[in-house]
């Protein structure tokens, strides 16, 4: 009988591992990501388990989540998980104390000070008032404590992978840089010495699939020897290898992933190339021995608020901003914007909006071809605004 009890940690890095505990734990068991967002909610990969735990990665993204631990679609457990980038994470619970200032004067962590008071006898003698000589005298000693404190802070912080700025000396430990993995911005270089620092060891499906968690990415693994996957090798040439020992990494594109190439004819279309070098050169540094990686950028749905030309966000007649879902790879141009409440957004001009070719949703006008585009989360009054607002260019009509 599967019995969930806990999961641990609460505040985990993106792509990290986060474990349940409990008993009966197989195969069978699953673990959902739920963020709020409607029909948003995410398997999550399995890393490990055994009867007593489950091991699984952390989302990519960060922010608030239920996890759901469910088995053959009924819930055993619900739980709240906190997800951070790198630098927000918390370091083995070394606690932070800000230096107080009183009367024009810096008194380097006064906890210390007016701990070693708290440590006299009562009494006339020991006197612990301001004007006194002990008050004096542990007002110098915490000076000292605190930088004690200090370097301990900072020797605790820069031993950790995930919070060190000493990349140098890290980089050299490890041995980097790694042909193909150079890393040029010093969030990469973090997130390069924490994967090998990290570093676990297999391969298994779960084990590739956080990897590419840890960088940021939603990925799929699938092997050709599986006859389940057969399908998504269709149109490879595998010459005169035995099509057995390739297996496939793909991962869900977005627009801002892909380079935009541009011809040198009149063409009206763009050419795109997309890949993710130091990913790719990860993954093929570690994959299986005698075994060949395939890596597939696959299309997906993405939304994107409506603009017009002068940037203006389109709404509905409740205000409430347009938002169109959009292959990714239909997009030769995005924006962001900060709505009223701050939120930043990814943004498209209704007229950079490609054709549609689905069946469902509603049709809004594309006004530099006159064709047609499909938007999911249009209510019907939304449509008849945006319908009436964006005319086609050179005829003025809604």
């Amino acid at each position: 009988m599967l019995s969930v009890q806990q999961i641990s940690p609460l505040r985990v890095n993106q792509g990290g591992s986060v474990y349940v505990f409990g008993s009966g734990f197989d195969y069978k068991c699953k673990v959902l990501a739920d963020n709020g967002t409607p029909s948003q909610i995410a398997e999550l990969s399995i890393l490990d388990y055994d009867e007593a735990y489950l091991e699984f990665v952390a989302p990519k993204e960060s922010g608030s989540y239920d996890v759901l631990v469910v088995r053959e679609n009924i819930l055993f457990g619900r739980f709240a998980l906190t997800v951070v980038a790198l630098r927000e994470l918390n370091v083995w619970n070394v606690a932070r104390r800000d230096n107080v200032v009183r009367d024009g004067v810096d008194y380097e962590n006064e906890e210390f000070r007016s701990a070693l008071l708290g440590l006299l006898p009562r009494g006339f003698a020991w006197f612990k008032g301001k004007a006194g000589n002990w008050w004096k005298l542990f007002a110098g000693f915490s000076l000292g404590f605190s930088a004690v404190y200090k370097i301990l802070c900072d020797l605790v912080f820069e031993s950790s992978p995930a919070k060190t700025t000493s990349y140098e000396t890290w980089e050299r430990e490890l041995g980097f840089p790694i042909k193909g993995l150079e890393q040029s911005t010093d969030a990469r270089r973090l997130e390069e010495i924490f994967r090998v620092a990290r570093k676990k060891g297999g391969a298994t499906v779960p084990y590739f699939k956080s990897l590419a968690a840890l960088f940021g990415l939603r990925a799929e693994v699938y092997e050709y020897w599986n006859p389940e996957h057969r399908s998504h090798f269709e149109g490879v040439d595998f010459g005169g290898d035995d099509p057995n020992f390739y297996w496939m990494i793909a991962v869900e594109g977005s627009a801002e992933d892909w380079h935009i190439c541009t011809c040198n004819d009149a063409c009206n279309d763009y050419l795109q190339e997309w890949s993710n070098v130091p990913a790719e050169a990860m993954f093929e540094k570690l994959k299986p021995a005698h075994t060949k990686l395939l890596c597939s950028y696959v299309d997906v749905d993405i939304e994107l608020v409506l603009v017009d030309d002068q940037n203006n966000v389109l709404r509905a007649s409740n205000n409430v901003p347009l938002v169109a879902s959009v292959r990714s790879s239909d997009i030769g141009y995005t924006g962001t914007i900060e709505l009223e409440d701050g939120t930043v957004v990814r943004t498209v001009r209704i007229k950079d909006l490609p054709d549609g070719a689905d069946t469902n949703g509603y049709m809004v006008r594309d006004s530099d071809t006159e064709g047609t585009v499909k938007s999911r989360a249009l209510d019907e009054a939304g449509l008849d605004d945006l319908w009436n607002s964006t005319p086609a260019e050179g005829d003025g009509e809604g």
